[in-house]
């Protein structure tokens, strides 16, 4: 101001500067990373440095400012325990916390399951203020139970049943992928569940049946049955079966289609030819033989019906001669048979003996009566025995023996017409006959 020609200068000082800053304390986790605090002054000329206590926190920008503006910081990352630092902005104080810097690690990252599937649990490490959370990232896998935790943990999930197909899925917990696998889930049928044919060359059809994404394989280990079509499939399918022609004995084999045992019968094609049909043997007995005519592979048996018949090979197989010992005769003519792979032989036999008896013959009267009979025999000790061939003849003594014997007998009364019957001795008829009664 000027007073009398006086220039009169008058100074006044400003407001002092007033600042604030938006946050007097920040925190953060061990991973570090930047913070931002806004500056707020009094005036736009009012000027203000920034600063920080430690070396772990840095001033990335605003070290030194003028009226409103941003600071901003860096944390480095930390390895060790939580810790404490202070920034100074516009002289106000600024607490900055960094805790411990969060690892996680999981007990396994790969499961397997079979078709059935089923609960499964997974361990978490993680340090105790460190927070984790899991989640599935496929439909048919789930978390049980709580899905998020803090510091050491597990997570419970479950893996559902599996229609057929092999699958994989995965789950994320803690930020790590866990892969689950799941197996095949495949049954198998096949119809019929065995199989009998005929001799003769067959071609059959088995009916195989499992889930539309199951494989399964049709195998033969013998020669004589083929897999003529479908030696593979999946899903429902058939096999083709060709059974060849057997010439042979009955057989069986068991081959196998969709892992299941599946077991062939065939008949038997063997055929048999004897000859010859019936032989005569003389009393003193001999070795007779037959000839069997048949396939290689074709068994036989030959059996005897009689003592007296002796077989020398019972058992064989193939073309051959079946043997047979006939002992010798001191009996009556005889007959026997034998069977040789199922066809039956005659053997007749001559006797060894020759009986006479004495009287020739008996002439009874309508009143009946006894007689005596004395019976020789030549050819060595031959045996007889004496059989009446109607009930009106009745044997009373020497109804047999060995050699040379007497032989009693009785005739009933008879009261009709005159009649005639026999006694067979030793083979041989002794003619008997009895006057007509009144």
């Amino acid at each position: 101001m000027t007073v009398n020609d006086q220039r009169l200068e008058i100074s006044q000082a400003g407001k002092p500067c007033e600042f604030t800053v938006s946050s007097n304390h920040e925190s953060l986790d061990g991973s570090g990373g930047d913070l931002s605090v806004n500056v707020r002054t009094s005036a736009g000329s009012c000027t203000w440095t920034a600063s920080s206590s430690v070396s772990w926190i840095s001033i990335v920008s605003g070290r030194d400012g003028r009226g409103n503006a941003p600071v901003t910081f860096h944390v480095d990352p930390s390895s060790g325990p939580p810790r404490t630092g202070n920034v100074t902005i516009a002289g106000q104080n600024v607490q900055v916390d960094q805790g411990v810097a969060c690892s996680s690690t999981i007990g396994a990252d790969t499961f397997t399951l079979d078709a059935l599937g089923g609960d499964r649990q997974v361990a978490v490490s993680a340090t105790a203020t460190c927070s984790w959370t899991a989640q599935s990232q496929s439909a048919w896998i789930t978390i049980v139970g709580s899905a998020s935790g803090t510091g050491p943990g597990s997570v419970a999930f479950r893996v559902a049943a599996s229609d057929g197909s092999v699958r994989s899925g995965t789950l994320l917990v803690a930020g790590r992928t866990i892969t689950v696998n799941q197996s095949l889930a495949c049954s198998y049928s096949v119809a019929p569940s065995g199989l009998s044919v005929g001799a003769q060359a067959t071609a059959s059809a088995i009916q195989v049946d499992a889930g539309a994404s199951c494989p399964w394989t049709a195998t033969s280990g013998v020669a004589w049955i083929s897999i003529a079509n479908g030696a593979s499939g999946a899903g429902r399918g058939q096999v083709q079966l060709a059974i060849a022609a057997n010439d042979g004995a009955a057989r069986s084999a068991t081959i196998t289609i969709a892992a299941q045992p599946l077991t062939v019968t065939q008949a038997s094609g063997c055929t048999y030819a004897v000859q010859p049909s019936s032989q005569n043997v003389q009393g003193q007995g001999a070795t007779v033989t037959a000839t069997v005519t048949t396939g290689s592979a074709c068994s036989w048996t030959s059996r005897s019906s009689v003592d007296w018949i002796i077989a020398g090979s019972p058992d064989s197989g193939g073309p051959g001669q079946a043997t047979f010992t006939v002992k010798p005769n001191l009996s009556p003519a005889r007959t026997g048979t034998v069977t040789i792979a199922g066809r039956t032989i005659t053997i007749q036999q001559e006797s060894l003996c020759n009986w006479f008896f004495a009287p020739g013959s008996h002439d009874l009267p309508a009143s009946g009566g006894s007689g005596n009979v004395l019976v020789f025999v030549t050819g060595g000790a031959c045996s007889w025995t004496a059989v009446p061939s109607v009930p009106w003849i009745q044997i009373t003594a020497g109804g047999s023996g060995t050699g040379p014997g007497l032989l009693q007998f009785v005739v009933t009364k008879n009261t009709g017409p005159a009649r005639a019957a026999t006694i067979v001795i030793g083979g041989e008829d002794y003619p008997v006959r009895q006057a007509a009664g009144q």
